[in-house]
């Protein structure tokens, strides 16, 4: 804005001013109010030199007021002059005060009004802007320049408005009295106005000068009492003291510099009006003596044109001065001119609470045309993962979290949340899903109380010292003198770094946001402090969506996924493994030697046991915990246990015990086809077979390591992606490997058997007076579709083929797969292979109809076939989902096998719900057939119960 014209300015101003114009035009009608009164004032010494010490009448305009009485007597006149100067002078106070008052007002809502509105403007304005102005200079403007706009409004524009008026009735008045005085002395009035225009710009120019050398200095002020203890510590002093003076001398220069130019443009003003003055009085004298002028009228002349060149000099001081607020003005609305950082789009959508899966996808970014900082960087972030970040300094890694929570926008390339990009969110209900524990945690002076609540506005006492505990805070804040009112200083220098980050833990706490950003949060701290730090840490992690930013390793020991930044470009990733069972964890810390009676019961539980057989010289578990248990007597039973810090690493250990041939079957999986393959997976460490004389009843243990992983999601389009690849690949690569091991059929005959089974387990459980009549009657339809696809099975066996033989997983479901979160993406996971053998892909592929049903992955039959045609070329799209609706069936009758040993006999009636939502998956299933049910089989299906 630098070549702003005035009138351009005053424009925007009487704009920013419009809701207080009619306060504006009530101050301008007091200013007028002078003009009246500023001519009169001179008329009381005309009087008196006329009509008291003189005898000339009273003037003509002031006659026909006054008693005749009064206006022939001396004393009356002279009393009558007296009182008018009395009235003259009582009116001009009560005008100016008046005026001050209001002018005061008025100057006070503006300042205030644009302040607040550049205030509200400058946290909307890029972070680059602020990074390459720094913060003083916007602070400048908005406390100094913006008061710029209360001189121009009340203290220029009206006194120039006031002043015009007073100059045009100055003249009309002289005019009525000697008409050539008066157009001697408007003669003179053009001078200052061409002296004015003359001056103006070289005053704007110079005035522009001062400020930016103002703010500068401000700026090193600010600048050296931030850093304080860092000039203190390397003795620099007066180093900054010549710094400030040399940018304060530079400042008064530029000061001087304006002095001479306003004094020089005062002198030619006064010189003009001095001139001016002077011929008045010489013709006036002139007039005195031929008679034409009267000495009380020369007085009165000589006293209004003293009036009329005191407006031309206002307004020459005026037009001076107002440069200097132009300028100010001029700077006050280019920082209004910055556009924001970050512009929400018409109709962008709200957000309440996000689920917390991030994607970036082809993102580029560059600050500037020629900066460059991220290039073409595409990665996923699953729902509770953790994501570690590393790279060097520079490398783009607090870019991309400035990208994430919208402080810019990507060159190219999008951000995603929950699958949205974030430019369609409201930006307000964006930022409030991030919670953010930077390495130099910001307090703001005030109270610890106030810096907590900063998260959450309102929050009641129990929710701040609920933070605070969870963040490992409560305790040395209670110890403070004034506990949670304490006032922490200027960016929290009363308290130490740890109990900084602590308070911004509990902020994090308390905001309560899906999604955690950590930004080397243990970095400045002493060990002891951070074991409480990543205490607090580890508790604000559970169930969020976490990225953390380090350089240590042990920092981001717990993260599922690094990814390592290098100038801009993914240049690595490394996936750790996950856990079979639970939410991701942070990595295990070695806990102490177990002694006494704990060692003895450690050593004596069965898991130990089988482990130590398999890894005699590995640690003993630190702790063991039982994850899941199918009971003896039901089928397949087993039992899993977490035995923490068993591996020789620390890492966490999965032992199962199942039936000796279920175990077989993953041993074979993990020993003879998956080291073939090139898919993600648990580490494998062996099974250990417990001899039975019965060979029914021999068990063995598998030991697996744990998978740390999101909780894969059938509803989120970018895990079913990643299934269908790991499908694809799975059954395509292992189909070589697969016909050599020892694999159970997987066929549709496996399936038909278990519906057998399950309808036989029914039928001998109807008369379970836990049932109700509307119970049975949905087990007699049940009963009757299992009787109508047991006769004509052969149809299903015909539609199950189209592709090889290959390995399948057989229990392909959310429960047994893990999200891992690398470079290329998500990438599945998988564990649990008892169900595994040896067929054509049916139940790996099922679609699941109903979210609630979990029963199969529905992995992506696109993403599967892309993978698969590669090494099958003569697969089929019909065939994939011909074989995925097979799946579909096969899988529901699966479950209802499954479910049916589960719940019968003790717990029928539980088991109903359940069973309509796999009855349901079954006849959406067979309906995608085009199935069409034989009428007649409902009376069939309770004939054997008598």
């Amino acid at each position: 804005m630098a070549g702003s014209t005035d009138v351009g300015l005053l424009r925007r101003l009487l704009g920013q001013a419009r809701p207080y114009w009619p306060h504006v035009g009530a101050l301008l009608l007091l200013s007028l109010l002078a003009s009246p009164l500023s001519l009169l004032a001179p008329l009381p010494l005309k009087i008196a030199v006329d009509s008291v010490i003189g005898s000339h009448p009273l003037p003509w305009f002031i006659a026909p007021l006054v008693p005749e009485a009064i206006a022939r007597s001396a004393g009356g006149v002279l009393g009558l002059a007296v009182g008018l100067v009395l009235a003259v002078a009582l009116l001009s106070q009560l005008q100016s005060r008046g005026s001050t008052l209001l002018q005061a007002w008025v100057q006070e809502r503006l300042v205030l009004e644009f302040r607040a509105r550049l205030f509200r403007h400058v946290q909307r304005v890029s972070l680059a802007y602020h990074d390459t102005r720094g913060t003083t200079d916007s602070t400048y403007r908005i406390q100094r320049d913006a008061q710029a706009i209360q001189h121009i409004l009340t203290e220029g524009l009206i006194p120039l408005v006031s002043a015009t008026v007073t100059f045009i009735a100055m003249i009309y008045v002289m005019a009525r009295i000697d008409g050539s005085l008066a157009l001697i002395a408007l003669a003179i009035s053009p001078g200052p106005v061409v002296i004015a225009r003359a001056f103006r710009r070289r005053l704007r120019r110079q005035w522009r000068e001062v400020k930016k050398l103002e703010s500068a200095t401000q700026s090193i002020v600010q600048e050296v009492l931030g850093a304080l203890r860092i000039v203190k510590a390397f003795g620099q002093e007066a180093r900054e003291e010549q710094r400030f003076l040399g940018r304060s001398t530079d400042g008064m220069r530029a000061r001087m510099r304006v002095a001479r130019l306003e004094g020089s443009y005062q002198f030619l003003v006064g010189l003009t009006t001095a001139v001016g003055t002077a011929a008045v009085l010489l013709t006036g004298i002139g007039h005195v003596r031929s008679g034409a002028l009267t000495l009380g009228e020369l007085l009165m002349v000589m006293g209004y044109l003293a009036q009329l060149y005191q407006p031309l000099r206002t307004m020459g001081q005026k037009a001076g001065s107002l440069q200097l607020h132009l300028a100010s003005v001029e700077r006050a609305f280019a920082l209004l001119d910055e556009p924001p950082g970050v512009e929400e789009r018409p109709g962008a959508r709200p957000l309440a609470r996000a689920r917390g899966a991030i994607t970036f996808a082809n993102v580029s970014f560059a600050y500037a045309d020629d900066r460059p900082v991220l290039h073409d960087i595409s990665f996923d972030i699953g729902l509770g993962t953790r994501l570690g970040i590393a790279g060097a300094s520079g490398a783009g890694k607090s870019t991309l979290i400035n990208l994430l929570t919208r402080f810019y926008d990507p060159t190219e390339g999008e951000v995603r949340l929950d699958g949205v990009d974030l430019r369609d969110f409201k930006l307000e209900d964006l930022r409030r899903q991030f919670a953010v524990v930077p390495q130099d945690s910001v307090l703001f002076s005030a109270t610890i109380a106030e810096n907590i609540a900063y998260a959450k506005p309102g929050a009641t006492k129990n929710e701040l010292k609920a933070a605070a505990h969870a963040a490992n805070a409560h305790e040395f804040i209670v110890r403070l003198p004034r506990g949670y009112d304490t006032e922490v200083g200027e960016r929290g220098v009363q308290l130490s770094g740890g109990q900084r980050q602590r308070i911004a833990i509990a902020r994090a706490f308390l905001k309560d946001s899906p999604v955690l950003i950590l930004d080397e949060p243990t970095s400045a701290v002493d060990t002891g402090t951070e074991a409480a730090i990543v205490d607090a840490l580890e508790r604000l992690q559970r169930g969020r969506t976490v990225i953390i930013i380090s350089h240590r390793a042990t920092t981001l020991a717990g993260c599922a996924a690094v990814l390592t930044l290098e100038q801009g470009r993914v240049v690595g990733g490394t996936t750790r493994d996950r856990g079979e069972t639970g939410p991701v964890q942070p990595a295990p810390q070695r806990a102490p030697a177990a002694t006494g009676r704990r060692l003895e019961n450690l050593l004596a539980h069965p898991a130990v046991q089988a482990w130590r057989q398999l890894e005699p010289d590995c640690p003993l578990p630190s702790r063991i915990a039982r994850v899941k248990v199918i009971k003896p007597g039901k089928v397949r039973p087993r039992t899993i246990y977490r035995l923490e810090g068993a591996d020789p690493e620390g890492a966490t250990v999965i032992a199962k015990r199942c039936t000796r041939a279920d175990g077989l079957i993953e041993r074979a999986v993990y020993e003879q086809i998956l080291p073939h393959v090139p898919l993600l997976g648990p580490r494998y460490y062996g099974v250990v077979e417990d001899p039975s004389d019965n060979p029914e009843k021999a068990v063995c243990w598998l030991f697996i390591g744990e998978i740390r992983g999101e909780r894969y999601d059938a509803l989120l389009p970018a895990h079913r992606m990643a299934a269908g690849r790991w499908l694809g690949v799975l059954h395509t690569k292992a189909r070589a490997v697969a016909g050599q091991a020892e694999l159970p059929d997987a066929g549709p005959g496996r399936y038909r058997q278990q519906m057998r089974g399950a309808r036989d387990l029914i039928r001998n459980h109807l008369d379970n007076p836990a049932f109700t009549a509307d119970d049975l009657a949905f087990l007699d339809g049940l009963l009757a579709r299992f009787d109508e696809l047991d006769e004509r099975w052969d149809r299903l066996e015909r539609a199950a083929t189209g592709l090889p033989r290959t390995l399948v997983h057989g229990d392909f479901n959310g429960q047994n797969l893990r999200v891992l979160a690398t470079p290329a993406g998500p990438q599945i996971a998988a564990f649990d292979w008892m169900d595994s053998g040896r067929g054509v892909p049916t139940t790996d592929l099922a679609q699941a109809a109903a979210t609630a049903c979990r029963i199969s992955a529905s992995p992506d039959l696109a993403t599967y076939m892309s993978v698969v045609r590669e090494l099958w070329p003569d697969c089929d799209r019909e065939d994939v989902e011909r074989l995925a609706t097979c799946g579909a069936v096969f899988r529901a009758l699966a479950a209802i096998e499954w479910g049916s040993h589960e719940y019968f006999p003790d717990w029928a009636n539980l088991f109903i719900p359940n069973l309509r939502m796999y009855e349901a998956e079954l006849t959406h299933a067979l309906d995608r057939f085009g199935w069409v049910r034989r009428p007649g089989l409902a009376s069939r299906s309770r004939a054997p119960v008598s």
